[in-house]
């Protein structure tokens, strides 16, 4: 008895149309797998919450196997998914797999890169630190 002939084909994700349509989004690394017969599941360290109500850890469930569309991720890879909410548990698949560089452009915020100082800050309170020393001064040397 021969068994079930699976192959996934995939939609390429379109994050502008997609991402509206998601329960969630994220971009983590994978700490864990745990594989059974039915289902897979990760728990992924999440870098950046881009929709739903995610912790800086969360579960993700998928199908067993890249041929019925499940994640094959492995420990330590970086990803970026969107997420649907089914019967409490974060459910994801390869036709949801997104590369984490797609979420950065659609954010307009650039990876590692530091964020512009804010010298009008640095001179007020340098000031505000000129000033109560001033004040300081004066009032030791009146006593």
């Amino acid at each position: 008895m021969a068994g079930d002939a699976l192959a996934c084909t995939c939609v390429p994700v379109d994050l502008a149309r997609d991402l509206p349509r998601a329960d969630g989004a994220v971009v983590g690394t994978v700490l864990q797998r745990h594989s059974s017969a039915a289902e897979r599941r990760y728990l992924l360290r999440v870098e950046q919450v881009y929709k739903g109500d995610i912790n800086n850890r969360v579960e993700i469930v998928t199908a067993a196997s890249g041929a019925a569309c499940g994640l094959e991720l492995a420990i330590g890879q970086r990803v970026g998914l969107l997420l649907d909410r089914s019967g409490g548990a974060w459910r994801s698949g390869i036709c949801s797999q997104v590369d984490p560089s797609e979420f950065l452009e659609l954010t307009d915020v650039k990876d590692n890169e530091l964020p512009a100082i804010n010298v009008g800050g640095y001179v007020v309170g340098f000031l505000v630190l000129v000033a109560g020393a001033f004040f300081l001064v004066r009032r030791v040397r009146r006593r």
